[in-house]
């Protein structure tokens, strides 16, 4: 059956739309670097006026227009194809938001083609059975249409990874690379099987060749990327981990930053203290999903974790404060209500990350936790990213609690506002979950946006519920996050006879010029001390002067 008369002048376009401008879509690259037909890519953001993108495709007129479909961008392609109106041409969509319920987006929308998991061997297939009228039904992980019905093939994962050409070698994408984030792959799937994640429907976990990952590695590296994040479920569950570590190390230009998924508790020690020891700070960031610490939860999810092994490689991690680290939680999983969640946060947060992300669970299509959702009474949102309401062990009005104290955990701690006197502010109260709740509650009694503010209102706004001590820290804050002198939000120390004392004290101490302490330093008063910070050539001096010593 021929489903165009293409002839032999193929016109194809792979559409990505990317939730922020700094990320690149590996997927319509790796489709296109495995395809023997041309192929053309057009990449957009979610803030691109869905008109023009429609237009775009309209003014391409294309043979074969496909979509690279997740959770974030799902809606806004269903609109794109709902409203495109294309005389003649093919309409495909591939992703992991149309993998797993292909029937139901092709009964939905006018879509001819489903690329179901795995695309690349598929889609060239497909090219081929399009152009020269082959039989579609030997195109593996396809949905498709035919006289009038639909049909499914099955899904075959790829076997050997390494028969892939890896897609960061195209001409056009050099110019990018210094300004996105470039993301690369040393393996596929999962060994875990979180019932929430659509990692555990991937049967078998696989690897590409370590040279071609080095390869790509040092390209990336040589065309300046700033970022590079590896895409691996679990990277440490690779037999080379330390072999790519040690490369990257030996490969540093003190201008890139890689990022990894880990699962914690399967850390080896040996690989911490490894880096701990050879690594440059900052060079790596871990990103370790912690998700729950309740142990029935976990099993319920298929999720076993060792939470005495995992706590203990965190602190290995933050003691020598070699690796930047971010932990994930998600609020919401089965059984484990307001209290419990509490205490997962509360004690998961007292590791002192850097970064905290709390996430709500998403019942993601073809997921176990989705088909399972009424077992556990789950109301979730049906348009994407399908985040949970409600279940038998959270209400509506935990759900906004939790959504409140996330609100103020990216403000308070994760946007990097605030310097070490937040933390330790967070880190001394015994339940940070109920201190940042008080917070939120603070805002929401003010009247405060979470969004499009100043840094001086995140200040100003958090000030009446500090003690004098706290304000004290929390100032310190203030002044440290600047470089040059910033503009004066509170009262600092103006009286002329102190502050000619302290700066004599400075000028004769550690030499410096009494000029430039006069016009750029501020001085902040405490019960026993005087704290001074110098700005000066786009740097600071901080000293901390006991007033018995004025």
């Amino acid at each position: 059956m021929c489903y165009n008369d293409i002839g032999d002048n193929m016109r194809t376009l792979l559409i990505s739309i990317n939730a922020k401008y700094i990320h690149t879509n590996n997927a319509v690259r790796l489709l296109k670097a495995n395809c023997v037909f041309d192929v053309d890519i057009f990449e957009y953001t979610i803030k691109d006026p869905i008109n023009t993108i429609i237009n775009d495709i309209k003014s391409y007129n294309p043979d074969l227009v496909g979509f690279s479909a997740y959770i974030w961008n799902i809606d806004m392609i269903t609109n794109i194809i709902d409203n495109l109106s294309l005389d003649g041409s093919k309409i495909l969509v591939g992703g992991p938001e149309v993998s797993y319920e292909s029937m139901y987006f092709m009964q939905k929308h006018p879509i001819d083609f489903i690329i179901k998991g795995e695309g690349e061997l598929a889609f060239n297939m497909l090219l081929d059975v399009l152009k020269y009228d082959k039989d579609i039904s030997t195109v593996p992980n396809l949905t498709y249409r035919k006289q009038g019905k639909l049909y499914s093939n099955p899904i075959n994962e790829i076997k050997d990874l390494d028969a892939l050409k890896l897609p960061y070698y195209f001409q056009d994408d050099i110019q990018h690379i210094p300004n996105k984030i470039s993301y690369i792959e040393s393996s596929r799937g999962c060994p875990y099987k979180c019932s929430y994640c659509l990692s555990s429907l991937e049967k078998t976990v696989r690897f590409f060749d370590n040279q071609k990952v080095k390869e790509a590695i040092l390209y990336l590296i040589q065309n300046k990327a700033k970022t590079i994040k590896f895409l691996d479920r679990t990277f440490n569950a690779n037999k080379n981990t330390l072999q790519l570590l040690q490369f990257i190390i030996d490969h540093n230009n003190n201008n890139t930053v890689f990022q990894f998924e880990i699962t914690g508790d399967i850390l080896d020690p040996s690989i911490i203290e490894f880096l701990n020891n050879n690594a440059p700070k900052g060079l790596f960031r871990f990103e370790i999903g912690i998700q729950s610490i309740n142990y029935e939860t976990n099993t319920l999810v298929d999720r076993h974790q060792d939470n005495q092994k995992l706590f203990h490689n965190i602190r290995l991690i933050q003691e020598a404060g070699i690796i930047d680290l971010h932990l994930d939680l998600i609020a919401g999983l089965p059984k484990e209500d307001l209290e419990s969640f509490k205490n997962t946060f509360n004690t998961v947060f007292q590791l002192g990350a850097k970064e905290l992300q709390l996430g709500f669970l998403k019942m993601l299509r073809g997921t176990k936790i989705r088909i399972e959702a009424d077992t556990y009474g789950y109301k979730y949102k049906e348009q994407a990213p399908y985040e949970i309401i409600k279940n038998n062990h959270l209400s509506e009005k935990d759900i906004e609690q939790i959504h409140l104290v996330e609100h103020m955990l990216e403000i308070h701690h994760n946007k990097g506002y605030f310097k070490d006197g937040m933390l330790a502010l967070l880190l001394k109260q015994s339940s940070p979950f109920d201190y940042l709740l008080k917070i939120g509650n603070h805002y929401m009694k003010n009247g405060y946006k979470f969004h499009r503010f100043q840094i001086e209102d995140v200040y100003n706004r958090i000030f009446p519920l500090l003690s004098d001590q706290e304000l004290y820290s929390i100032k310190q804050d203030y002044l440290k996050r600047s470089k040059i002198k910033p503009k004066l939000i509170f009262p600092v120390i103006k009286d002329k006879t102190i502050r000619s004392s302290i700066i004599d004290f400075l000028e004769v101490k550690f030499n410096l010029d009494r000029t430039t302490l006069y016009k750029n330093s501020i001085i902040l008063e405490d019960v026993e001390e005087y704290f001074v910070i110098l700005y000066q050539s786009d740097s600071q001096k901080i000293f901390i002067i006991k007033k018995e010593d004025i």
